[in-house]
């Protein structure tokens, strides 16, 4: 990890934990969103149109979903983490439009928490902890997507001559 690096995740991972679970699951969203943002643009041609494209009310991939879908369908990230990403939107979702009292006990996002993959390497899993699933996913999702953008952006998309192109 990088100097900064190093002095931001324990701090980001220590302030995670201490969340309720409403402040968790929006901020762990948060965190993996602004990872495929990164990415994205890492990847994409260092224009206006990509800055149109990812910031601003009507961004279309302004949004954690397309950020995600369109990460995929670029191939910069796995089908397994394609996967991961959905349900920690989804859950995020359940929670910024859920209504009091909501915790990661209730049926709905326990049977979400339960389908994320990543985990701790251990033997054990923590099923029935559908929380400490929730953060897992969200940290080993995090440190994978930590220096993607670093690898995406030595694929860089360029601008090409087309052989058969308009010209002025």
């Amino acid at each position: 990890m990088r100097p900064e690096d190093i002095k931001y995740f324990p701090e980001f991972l220590a302030e995670f934990q201490k969340e309720t679970d409403r402040g968790a699951a929006l901020v762990g969203a948060a965190l993996i969103d602004t990872r495929l943002e990164s990415l994205l643009r890492s990847h994409l041609l260092q224009s206006k149109a990509t800055e149109e494209l990812l910031e601003g009310g009507n961004a279309p991939l302004g949004t954690f979903s397309s950020r995600i879908r369109m990460s995929y369908a670029l191939g910069l990230i796995t089908e397994l983490e394609l996967k991961e990403c959905e349900i920690i939107r989804r859950v995020r979702n359940d929670f910024a439009h859920g209504v009091h009292g909501l915790t990661f006990q209730d049926q709905k996002l326990s049977t979400l928490c339960n389908n994320l993959k990543a985990d701790t390497p251990d033997e054990k899993r923590f099923d029935g902890n559908p929380r400490q699933l929730f953060i897992n996913s969200v940290v080993l999702l995090s440190l994978a997507l930590w220096y993607r953008p670093d690898y995406a952006a030595q694929h860089k998309v360029v601008t090409r001559d087309w052989s058969w192109q308009l010209s002025p």
